[in-house]
């Protein structure tokens, strides 16, 4: 019983320090970066006046997150590949600047 005790204190510590100190997970950056496609996506339809997703991201890596220098704010570089219309599967590295927010984590334009 004891041990059982010790393991879940021991768990309980590391969520709570891992929530205070931490950066984007790739999955949050992921969504965010999604989030700004599927606004392209909605401008481009009603200029296209094309249904239906004109972006598509089908590759989405985190590479690392460092502090901007004198915010809260952090850097993190991604590797993305995107696919579009006659330009075909297209991957770069993008920088997303973010911050923590109220309801987590935020793009900073």
């Amino acid at each position: 019983m004891k041990n059982i005790l010790s393991i879940a204190i021991i768990l309980m510590s590391s969520l709570v320090l891992t929530g205070c100190s931490r950066e984007p997970s790739q999955e949050e950056l992921h969504a965010l970066y999604q989030e700004q496609i599927n606004q392209t996506n909605d401008l481009a339809s009603r200029i296209m006046k094309q249904e239906g997703e004109i972006m598509k991201v089908t590759r989405f890596e985190k590479l690392d997150c460092n502090k901007v220098d004198k915010t809260k704010d952090l850097n993190c570089r991604v590797n993305v590949t995107v696919e579009m219309p006659f330009l075909g599967a297209q991957t770069n590295t993008a920088d997303l600047r973010v911050a923590k927010g109220e309801s987590g984590w935020v793009l900073v334009d």
